[in-house]
């Protein structure tokens, strides 16, 4: 249902990744800091732009609405659609919570539990076309080069890679984050 949704909302994506970034309790275990952030992105995303139009679907324990900005702006400055997944999921959770009957108590659903076990099932869904993550130590990766890895060695090259960003303007990124910061502190 979600990813159905996603697609009709998003009809010009050619391929969907998923971003899982743990921050919560394994802060220690990998270090997702933006500086860190923005380098394995850059990295990562490097030449994906050749198999079309990109949606990056973000999830994350992090509560953090600055740092949830920063990651979108630079995923969007390196040219990728961003979508927050977390957010998405709920959203269509408690859309289909108020179809059902109320005597199915369908508030049970719109938690953070539901909507993580809805992305989870989403990990592996045939229409995600990649999947990278920073949580743990076991995936924390200083890049994962998704252009040349085998999520898409049978991808066909459908656009050329002119209008791709190199880097990501991280000054301009950490400026828009410590402004987010002072004004949620005012």
């Amino acid at each position: 249902m979600v990813f159905d949704s996603l697609k009709e909302s998003n009809p010009d994506t050619d391929h969907f990744g998923m971003l899982h970034v743990r921050r919560g309790d394994a802060k220690d275990e990998c270090d997702t800091s933006l500086i860190k952030m923005s380098n394995y992105l850059t990295c990562s995303l490097e030449n994906l732009e050749v198999y079309g139009k990109v949606s990056l679907l973000f999830r994350s324990d992090e509560r953090n609405v600055c740092y949830r900005n920063a990651i979108k702006e630079m995923i969007e400055s390196l040219g990728f659609h961003f979508l927050d997944l977390d957010s998405y999921v709920m959203t269509t959770v408690s859309q289909y919570a108020k179809t059902l009957p109320s005597d199915t108590n369908p508030s049970r659903l719109e938690n953070n539990m539901f909507v993580f076990k809805v992305e989870k099932e989403m990990v592996w869904h045939r229409d995600m076309s990649f999947r990278i993550s920073q949580r743990r130590s076991v995936e924390c990766e200083i890049c994962d080069k998704l252009a040349s890895s085998w999520q898409f060695e049978d991808t066909p090259v459908i656009a050329s890679n002119h209008n791709l960003k190199e880097s990501i303007d991280f000054p301009k990124v950490k400026q828009s984050y410590d402004t987010c910061v002072n004004t949620a502190e005012k």
